[in-house]
This record gives structure tokens, C-alpha cells and sequence, in this order.
């Protein structure tokens, strides 16, 4: 199987996210999946056979990306857009398998070319975004629409726990909800 993974934050880092998709690809590469892993130029680099990683241009004024909704993540987002829709119309890709934000990018590409795509979900980002800015709580309701798109569009939704499986059925997906836990393997040399 061709995978296209699209990973929104720092890779490699020894934190949530990175990783989960550290794992994502140690297990995929395993089953000899090929794999091109779209991601933020900052991280450090690990080799995985059958995997090959394209990394966003660097902006020195945009460094030390923090977990949760920034501009500085958006504008590495446009970057990820741009080159996953590169790689889509050159390559054949079987799946997309995108993570927080980029879920929309995988959106996008299953309505313009087709590929269905893997929601793998660590957090509400409505609830993320209202959160952390609260003055956006009036676009709530459109947030959400957004939101449930991308859920009732993906072939799966893989949240990383009940209580999120919980949120995600309020969007009555018709497709598979499978949890699986995020699990911590900072101990793991790297």
C-alpha cells in the first residue's frame, strides 16, 4: 500500500504527537508499506525503511512550534497543502493518513482526486481553538460543521481515547471509531 502521512507539528520530537506517528511509522514501514511523510521542516530526522520525508521550507521567525492552534503552524500548513498536493499528482497513493489540522488537507484531496484518507485524531480542534481564544466561540457552530465534515469523510477515525470516541459520535460518523491510546515512549533512544 502507498500511504501518504501528513504530520502538522515538529518530526521528530520526543513528545505527544511526534510520537505517535514515530510509531504510526515504525509499524507501517514494518509491514513493508510505503510511506512518504509529509511534515514541519523542524525535528530530527529518523530513518525507517520505506519511508521517505518531505519536510516544509524553514522560516527563521517561525521556529519552536508549540503543541495547539498558532500562525506559525498555519503557515507551515500551507506549506504541507502545497507539497501534498504535489506528491498526490505525481505519485498513486492508496490512503491518506493525516493528523490534527491536516485532516482538511486530506479532506480536500478525497473531494479533488479521489484518495480517502485516516482522520488520526488527538484532539477536538474546535474545542482547542475556542479554548485557547475564546473570542472565537462565536464561530463555534461553523468550526464544528468543519469539524464534522472531516469526520463523516474519513474512512476511519482513530482518536486517541473514550472520552474523544465519545465527542467524535456526536458528529454520527458512518464509519469505523477505533481508540487507540496514546502511549508514551520517551524512554525510546532515538
Amino acid at each position: 500500500m502507498n500511504v501518504l502521512m501528513l504530520a502538522p507539528h515538529p518530526f521528530y520530537q520526543a513528545r505527544g504527537t511526534p510520537i505517535a506517528v514515530d510509531l504510526v511509522l515504525r509499524v507501517l514501514s514494518s509491514h513493508g508499506e510505503v510511506v512518504d511523510l509529509v511534515t514541519f521542516a523542524e525535528g530530527k530526522d529518523v530513518d525507517y525503511p520505506n519511508v521517505k520525508i518531505y519536510r516544509t521550507p524553514s522560516f527563521r521567525f517561525a521556529q519552536n512550534i508549540r503543541p495547539g492552534f498558532s500562525w506559525k503552524k498555519l503557515l507551515y500548513d500551507l506549506f504541507i497543502f502545497i507539497k501534498a498536493i504535489q506528491l498526490v499528482r505525481a505519485g498513486r497513493y492508496d490512503l491518506v493518513h493525516a493528523g490534527e489540522e491536516a485532516v482538511f488537507i486530506a479532506l480536500f484531496i478525497k473531494k479533488a482526486f479521489g484518495v480517502p484518507y485516516v482522520y488520526d485524531m488527538d484532539s477536538s480542534l474546535v474545542g482547542q481553538m475556542v479554548d485557547r481564544y475564546p473570542g472565537l466561540r462565536f464561530l463555534k457552530a461553523l468550526l464544528e460543521a468543519f469539524e464534522g465534515a472531516a469526520v463523516k469523510n474519513a474512512t476511519a477515525v482513530i482518536p486517541v481515547c473514550r472520552a474523544l470516541a465519545t465527542e467524535v459520535q456526536r458528529y454520527s460518523p458512518s464509519q469505523k471509531v477505533v481508540v487507540i491510546p496514546d502511549i508514551s515512549l520517551l524512554n525510546q533512544p532515538h
